[in-house]
């Protein structure tokens, strides 16, 4: 639309008229039936404010920021101008070449689940992302695009292409937002700029990134780093700080948040510890203080955050946190009671544990309902953030080494693997009572214990500690793991097979785990990669 003697401005770069197609280009270029043409965009080819910090992101992708109003755009203005933009360029380019388009390629690679929705219902059956890997049949509304630029050789263009199909390495580094905010803003920034350029100098590939807050470290979220209706925000955090890691130190950031343990109120129902010896059932105090899954309203409470996460930040997955776990004489409450009812089981949990076969029945009812739940909440953060968000899900190391505690956790290997992207075992020696010295056969075993399930290693981030918790949180030991020995962790793992580890939590602060030590043994940017 650019007159002829003008120049174009494409995202904000002025380029001479002469590189961009004209419209008499296009038609002739459909005319020769060589060429399909798809549509790229109208007017959102472009950064648009997307958070207070001044981050300018994909105007398709990301609610914008008023800076006046010190609000988002609604849901219903975002909906409409991106009716509005995909309804003009469809129209523009039916009229030239008397062809509605088919497929659309997002601009930066960039969208969203309702953007996707929008031109679905426009009539788009394809559409194009930035993301790695190959293209498959099941996925023709995000497909995968690798931008063949500066003109690559063939056998640069041949490398790209295998290691695109080699699959996924995955090292990660899990952080806590917790550590990042300050009640001054000018500190936050510091501390942000400092944690990115930490991990851009680590050279991996993910960060966990936390979108709760957790300040006292007791597991029960009351407020979170995103806007939202349902809980305070301590700050307005997550979205800076993922599109900081994503953008400046050029890793994937998964959401890190929790499944149950949100503070809603008192008038939602949780899970519930049954007590074979007073035979009541309370609230475990040992435990995370979790929401009862088998409520209703507790659900429905959940999604909704999940589903204002989705909308204040672009992210490429999920990490549910370790708290989605049951154990053998839990949930006791009146609505989970109910659900073991109507799914044929016995209504008390002394009956369901005083027959092996009804106990075994149980555990793995409650590990699929929880598995269940967090697809769930997957559909809702894909139905707004787009098919490409990925999964990951912690799971603790005793399910593993002894399949028959599932009845203590409600987790299994197996349902993990078969249900998310990733699988997140913490590998946790310590943490789990094995002395120092006993601790590489630990990782080992575990490692194997993985690898007896067919291709089980491939999706499988084996997460280790960089603190002792166990040591005294006072004086000038703050519990930190020496950087070689986590170092020494980390090559074991590898040796025994395992491609894709990480660690928690990260010191960027103090440096600790010690960069210098760390990167040689985390870096994909370095051997056996580079």
């Amino acid at each position: 639309d650019t007159p002829a003697k003008q120049d174009v401005n494409f995202g904000g770069i002025k380029l001479e008229r002469s590189r961009i197609l004209t419209w008499a280009q296009v038609r002739e270029m459909s005319a020769s039936g060589l060429v399909e043409i798809g549509a790229h965009t109208d007017a959102l080819h472009y950064g648009a404010l997307a958070n207070p910090q001044g981050n300018m992101e994909p105007a398709a992708a990301i609610r914008q920021f008023n800076t006046k109003t010190h609000q988002y755009e609604s849901e219903n203005t975002y909906k409409a101008r991106l009716i509005a933009d995909v309804a003009k360029i469809t129209e523009k380019v039916r009229r030239v070449t008397g062809k509605k388009p088919r497929v659309w390629v997002w601009p930066y690679g960039e969208t969203s689940g309702t953007a996707l929705k929008i031109i679905g219902n426009d009539g788009y059956s394809m559409a194009f992302t930035l993301d790695d890997g190959a293209d498959t049949l099941d996925r023709l509304m995000s497909n995968p695009r690798m931008l063949v630029t500066p003109d690559p050789d063939v056998p640069e263009y041949a490398s790209s292409v295998i290691n695109r199909e080699a699959g996924p390495i995955m090292r990660v580094v899990q952080v806590d937002l917790d550590s990042v905010y300050d009640p001054d803003p000018a500190q936050t920034e510091r501390n942000l700029g400092q944690l990115v350029q930490r991990i851009a100098d680590m050279q991996i590939t993910t960060v966990f990134l936390q979108a709760f807050a957790d300040p006292t470290g007791d597991g029960l979220v009351k407020s979170v780093y995103f806007p939202n209706h349902l809980l305070p925000m301590r700050a307005d955090l997550f979205n800076r700080a993922a599109w900081q890691l994503r953008t400046r130190a050029h890793v994937s950031v998964y959401a890190w948040m929790p499944v149950l343990s949100f503070d809603f109120g008192s008038s939602l129902k949780h899970v519930m510890r049954w007590n074979p010896t007073t035979r009541q059932a309370k609230i475990d105090p040992g435990q995370y203080r979790r929401l009862s899954p088998f409520d209703p309203e507790a659900r429905h409470k959940i999604i909704e955050l999940y589903e204002d996460l989705a909308k204040s930040a672009i992210f490429d997955g999920i990490l549910y946190h370790d708290d989605a776990v049951l154990s053998d004489f839990e949930d006791a409450g009146p609505q989970a009671l109910a659900a073991y009812r109507a799914a044929g089981f016995p209504g008390t949990i002394a009956a369901l544990r005083g027959d092996p076969v009804t106990m075994q029945r149980w555990t793995r009812f409650k590990s699929r309902y929880l598995i269940a739940f967090t697809n769930t909440l997957t559909q809702h953060v894909r139905a707004i953030r787009g098919p490409r968000v990925k999964t990951a899900r912690n799971i603790f190391a005793m399910p593993i080494l002894q399949p028959k505690s599932e009845a203590w956790f409600a987790q299994n290997l197996d349902d993990f693997l078969a249900t998310y992207d990733w699988t997140v075992p913490m590998a946790m020696p310590l943490m789990e009572g094995v002395p120092a010295k006993q601790a590489n056969a630990w990782l080992d075993h575990l490692v194997d214990a993985v690898a007896a399930h067919p291709g089980a290693l491939k999706k499988t981030v084996f997460e280790l500690q960089a603190r002792d918790w166990r040591a005294p949180q006072s004086g000038a030991d703050t519990g930190h793991i020496d950087p070689t020995l986590l170092a020494g962790w980390m090559k074991r793992l590898q040796l025994r097979g395992a491609r894709n580890f990480g660690y928690y939590p990260d010191d960027f602060i103090q440096n600790k785990p010690r960069l210098k030590t760390i990167r040689p043994a985390i870096s994909t940017d370095w051997f056996p990669f580079k």
